[in-house]
């Protein structure tokens, strides 16, 4: 850091110029994008439909930034002139304005996860742009190094200044009782992430090819961690995966989901150390990094086969999602990235950005992204299910009038949150005569009157096709768990007309076990009140029985648990979640919080009630 010591405020103000006149539609992106994150703190929660163009504004932005970044070492890189490189800002902002446009009102998971991939695309794009010529290999390694250290620095500064003025803020506050509000410090961290460490990053940025190209420096750090952290992580996953592997074909048993992520994380981090030690791979005494990578892609192949296995299971099963989208074309990308480092005479490095790159953005975008396939997989299986079921004949659904079997409803259920969550239910529009939108609309509407705020709108469609609403087995338990909540905890409860209050809470723990027969007791008065819990049984429903001296409560489960259901909802209302009963000897009121219930042969059954119990003794 000698370097500081000659700087002055003159050769500061100069830099921040410069590098503003160099890359001016890139900080004028992270300008409004800032603008945007910062504007969107003080909108208040219930009207955050209103503003949504700002989170818009914060994707388009960021996305902006990336692209005219690369659009800026692809003028620098070529000598384009100005017209040149105007015609492709034009470009640039017409492309992002077309993705602002196309945006839905309110962004959900599908926008977010394109937004990632082309966030991706553009990150990986900058990477080679300045380097379609296959001989530039150093050029590209030395630029791709510097651009990594420069976003190390920029983070470490960013933090520690906004972690000083932070401290210089609440100081002032503390000292002089100055009033500053808790959002300045949210606007202060938006501010230094947006504009000061992309500034900053940007005055480091290399544009010097042929300097790059000559440039041999190697920081001895990055082989210590590659040779004694990365490497022995790799060895660890690849003796994992192995004996994984012998255990597969000794047992003859499909592998697990779970060890997809385990392939990747091997894989990942065995191409990054061959990437970072790629330039010492001809030196002496260096001969090892060079079998290390033979052997290395060698290896990859059963373990790609283990990966196919895995996911083939869940698609076949379940169908895909964008999840497993990317699961498999990872897969078949490291299939290809193996079969080129092992058969290619080049092997050139910028084989894997550029490769992946196109992987991202035909994920992206297009009729064979991960959302559009994975949209037509579940529709299909949602199709093929209801035809099967007979409920859906010439494209018209026709409401089930018969019991249909709870994996059905279960899987109808998932498939049906998967559609709404990710893509919306446009495509089984048609199979309806009602306007789902309408129906749904006016749901949420019921809902927010009584201040409630639950998205889940699949119970309501679910009650339109004939069918009870439910979630898939927890854990691949043979139980389904239904839990409602009561939306509106009461600080104030009333208690008048009654002589005790209690707490009461009957926990999973004791359902369905025999300590679960064992009355809880409560002492009242001189006399105490009994709860038992009794089991369905021949002739006998499932019960709460409330004993106190020698009268007797019941209070029957099963249709309260079905006044629950049908209000197609989990978060419910204080009153909603209250029932009343009455005896000779006492009477009670129950005033739940937490209720949680599961699906048996057809009916509910108790898994945990908790909340309070108001009692009035007869005289």
């Amino acid at each position: 850091m000698a370097w500081l010591k000659n700087i002055s405020l003159q050769q500061l103000y100069q830099g921040a110029a410069y590098t503003f006149l160099k890359y001016p539609l890139v900080l004028l992106s992270a300008f409004v994008g800032t603008w945007a994150a910062i504007a969107g703190v003080d909108v208040p929660y219930e009207q955050r439909e209103q503003y949504t163009y700002l989170e818009k504004l914060v994707q388009v932005s960021a996305l902006g930034l990336i692209l005219f970044f690369v659009l800026e070492l692809i003028g620098s890189r070529y000598r384009l002139s100005l017209l040149q490189r105007a015609v492709g800002w034009g470009a640039g902002i017409a492309l992002l304005a077309t993705y602002y446009f196309l945006l839905p009102p309110e962004l959900q998971t599908k926008q977010h996860l394109r937004f990632f991939l082309l966030a991706l695309t553009l990150h990986l794009v900058a990477s080679y742009a300045m380097f379609f010529n296959r001989r530039e290999e150093n050029a590209f390694w030395q630029f791709n190094k510097a651009l990594f250290l420069r976003i190390l620095t920029s983070a470490l500064y960013s933090a520690v200044l906004y972690l000083g003025l932070s401290l210089a803020v609440l100081a002032v506050e503390n000292l002089f009782e100055v009033d500053v509000h808790y959002n300045f410090y949210q606007k202060l961290w938006f501010f230094m992430v947006g504009v000061f460490n992309t500034w900053f990053f940007l005055a480091g940025v290399p544009d010097d090819v042929a300097e790059l190209e000559h440039t041999h420096t190697y920081p001895k750090g990055l082989k210590v961690f590659t040779q004694f952290v990365l490497l022995p992580l790799v060895t660890l996953y690849l003796v994992i995966l192995y004996l994984y592997f012998g255990k597969i074909v000794l047992q003859w048993d499909w592998p697990q989901g779970w060890v997809s992520v385990l392939v990747l994380c091997f894989s990942i981090a065995g191409i990054l150390s061959l990437l970072l030690i790629h330039p010492i791979r001809h030196t002496e005494g260096n001969t090892w990094i060079r079998t290390f990578g033979r052997w290395f892609f060698r290896a990859l192949f059963p373990l790609i086969i283990l990966l196919m296995l895995a996911i083939w299971r869940r698609v076949s099963e379940y169908g895909l999602t964008e999840e497993r989208y990317f699961v498999v074309a990872l897969a078949l990308w490291l299939f290809c990235t193996a079969l080129y480092f092992l058969f290619s005479r080049q092997k050139n490095i910028k084989f894997v950005p550029i490769t992946l790159s196109l992987v991202a953005l035909l994920s992206a975008v297009g009729p064979f992204s991960a959302f559009q396939v994975s949209e037509r997989s579940q529709f299909n299986r949602l199709r093929i299910m209801l035809e099967q079921q007979g409920m859906l004949v010439d494209g018209k659904l026709i409401p089930a009038t018969q019991d249909v079997a709870d994996s059905v409803e279960q899987e109808v259920s998932s498939i049906l949150h998967y559609l709404d969550a990710v893509h919306g239910l446009e495509r089984v529009q048609p199979w309806f005569n009602l306007n789902l939108d309408s129906v749904l609309a006016q749901h949420q509407d019921t809902l927010k009157a009584q201040r409630i705020y639950d998205r889940n709108n699949i119970p309501v469609v679910m009650d339109l096709m004939g069918l009870e609403y439910g979630q898939r087995p927890y854990l691949g338990q043979d139980m389904l768990f239904f839990n409602t909540n009561a939306g509106q905890q009461q600080e104030v409860w009333h208690i008048t007309g009654y002589d005790y209050l209690l707490n009461l809470h009957i926990g999973a723990e004791k359902v369905n076990r025999q300590e679960a027969l064992q009355p809880n007791t409560y002492k009242i008065g001189s006399d105490s009140l009994q709860i038992r819990y009794l089991e369905p049984e021949a002739g006998q429903q499932e019960t709460l029985l409330f004993v106190h001296a020698e009268d007797s409560l019941g209070l029957v489960l099963e249709p309260l648990f079905q006044e629950l259901r049908q209000k197609g909802r989990q978060e419910m209302t204080g009153e909603e979640m209250t029932w009343t009963r009455s005896g000779e000897g006492f009477s009670l009121k129950l005033e739940l919080q937490h209720v949680a219930i599961r699906r048996e042969k057809g009916k509910y059954r108790l898994e945990n009630i908790s909340g309070r119990l108001l009692l009035k003794v007869e005289d």
